[in-house]
This record gives structure tokens, C-alpha cells and sequence, in this order.
């Protein structure tokens, strides 16, 4: 765990790992009750923000956001699970090294093996009370949660709590 600067903030780190080689996949920052997840990549970073009063919406760079908000349940009204972001893997070569930036916590995810190549793997950023894993089965495809972490947010003042998946999509056969 590093030192963060700001202790009104939690910060969560989620790296992406092949070998060596150390990515930042994205950041995720809680100030308040409010929610922002950042993917710094090379060119224009996404963000997603995510606000008290239930409005969501995404950018790139820094310009007009490219959905326009929405409002989904604000943070106190959210019982079990509110799924804010999720990405998979393909932007490897995009993303910014990992070089020890501060963080409350960490999250390194595996560049999942070539092996896979009838599924989609990527990661999943939740936030609420209570997160089951999301495995399902639909014509012939299955989600299936390969690995699940729940983080406190100890400066969320109605108890908000974040959950990393990776998740994989794949044909059943």
C-alpha cells in the first residue's frame, strides 16, 4: 500500500501484467460519495464519473462527454451491486507503465493466454453493498467470474464499497 496525498480520497490502482511488463489499466478515485474511473492511456484517457445524486457520464480527454449523462440509483440507494465500468484487454500497447503510483489499494490482473482465443476476457468495476459473481448462460455463451476482490472505501460516508472481476465471455460447445 502507498501513501496517497489526499486522505479525503481513496484511490484503487487496477494494473494489467504480462510478464514484466506492468500497465496501468485504470484508476479508480473516490472523493465523498462521488466515483471517477480513469483508463490513462496514450492519446486522450476515458473517464466514467459516477456522482451521488445518480448522473453518470463519459469522456475522453478532456472534451464534451461522449454519452451524455445519466441518472442512475444515487450511492445510498444502491442495496446490492451497481456496475460503473468494464473493459477488456485489447488496448495493451495503449496503456501508460505502472511505476509505483501512490494508491490506497491494488489490483494486478493477468494478461489472460493466447489460448483463449473463442473467448473475450475483461474487468469488471462494481459499487455497492453486497456483489455476487455475474455468471451466466445464454445461447451457447457462458459468463464466468475467474477472480472477484471487494474493497472498502473507508471515506465513503454511507458505506460504499468497490468489487474488481475479471470475467471471461466463451462459447459453450
Amino acid at each position: 500500500m502507498s501513501r496517497i496525498v489526499d486522505p479525503n480520497e481513496y484511490v484503487l490502482r487496477v494494473n494489467l501484467r504480462d510478464g514484466p511488463d506492468v500497465r496501468r489499466f485504470c484508476e479508480v478515485r473516490v472523493k465523498g460519495n462521488d466515483l471517477y474511473i480513469y483508463q490513462p492511456k496514450k492519446g486522450d484517457s476515458v473517464k466514467v464519473s459516477y456522482h451521488e445524486s445518480g448522473q453518470k457520464h463519459v469522456k475522453v480527454g478532456n472534451g464534451v462527454p461522449i454519452i451524455p449523462p445519466m441518472y442512475l440509483d444515487p450511492t445510498e440507494a444502491i442495496i446490492t451491486e451497481e456496475k460503473a465500468w468494464s473493459k477488456s484487454f485489447e488496448n495493451f500497447e495503449d496503456l501508460l507503465p505502472y511505476s509505483g503510483q501512490p494508491a490506497n489499494d491494488t489490483f494486478t490482473i493477468e494478461l489472460p493466454p493466447l489460448r483463449y482465443v473463442d473467448s473475450i476476457t475483461f474487468a469488471q468495476i462494481a459499487i455497492g453493498r453486497s456483489f455476487d459473481p455475474n455468471d451466466w448462460s445464454l445461447d451457447g455463451v457462458d459468463q464466468v467470474t475467474t477472480k472477484q476482490q471487494v474493497f472498502p472505501v473507508p471515506q465513503s460516508s454511507n458505506g460504499l464499497q468497490m468489487c474488481v472481476r475479471i470475467l471471461r465471455l466463451q462459447y459453450s460447445a
